[in-house]
């Protein structure tokens, strides 16, 4: 068990080193972000790190991370994790995002730690009254729960070119997901909290079987990119100062 938790933590230190190659295209205004954003805007994140990498390759996108803006939301909701919020960021306690970080699990953090990062804005639509509320309670319970590893290895199997899965590896669970741990991905958290609310991220699954057409992909299998795609999504465009 100890040799596999330091293979486990040296794993963690490696894939969470930043990259040397990393660009970014458009700058980002903190200051107008923050007059922009709202509550439940979920931030996708180009990240710069080598798990970023990775996923950005397995997902075919620009997108290695997601994000929601919590805004005030969490000194609102009061307690341990408002006060440690404001010991620990000061004014930007009232500009945080909450984010399931591979090293770190479900934390929030200042909107200003990805200041230096290429940035996408995707507003909820169409969210049922007290929808929001209920988004903001869903994530908010989840901080302090720790990252699912378990899960990338899950996903890259997922997302692997299926026509190379041999059959035998092709199981249901390969498109609905199966992942019953409160553990959680970055976007599986905020996939959960919409759907919760009555938002779905990607249109209802088609399957063989005429009777499970209309099953819903799990949260597990929601990628950062998916909220780019989705229709139940407005993108938004802050212009730099």
């Amino acid at each position: 068990m100890l040799l596999m938790d330091a293979v486990s933590r040296a794993m963690v230190t490696y894939l969470t080193g930043e990259v040397s190659s990393y660009q970014r295209r458009i700058p980002n205004d903190l200051e107008r972000l923050k007059a922009v954003l709202r509550p439940g805007d979920v931030i996708l994140v180009e990240g710069n790190t080598r798990i970023s990498q990775i996923i950005k390759y397995l997902t075919q996108s620009s997108w290695s991370h997601a994000t929601m803006y919590l805004g005030d939301a969490l000194l609102r909701w009061g307690g341990p994790e408002a006060d440690r919020a404001l010991e620990l960021h000061g004014t930007d306690a009232a500009h945080l995002l909450i984010e399931s970080d591979l090293k770190e699990g479900v934390t929030a953090v200042p909107l200003a730690k990805y200041a230096q990062c290429n940035l996408r804005i995707c507003r909820p639509l169409g969210l049922p009254p007290g929808g929001l509320d209920r988004v903001m309670m869903e994530v908010l319970a989840h901080l302090g729960v720790t990252y699912d590893q378990r899960n990338i290895f899950d996903l890259a199997r997922y997302l692997f070119p299926f026509h190379l899965v041999p059959r035998r590896f092709r199981p249901r669970s390969l498109y609905l997901g199966s992942s019953s741990s409160r553990e959680v991905i970055c976007s599986a958290l905020i996939a959960k909290a919409f759907y919760r609310a009555g938002i779905t991220i990607q249109p209802p699954v088609g399957a063989e079987d005429h009777a499970e057409r209309f099953q819903v992909r799990h949260p597990s299998y929601i990628m950062p990119r998916d909220f780019d795609l989705s229709a139940n999504f407005q993108i938004l465009k802050v212009q730099a100062g």
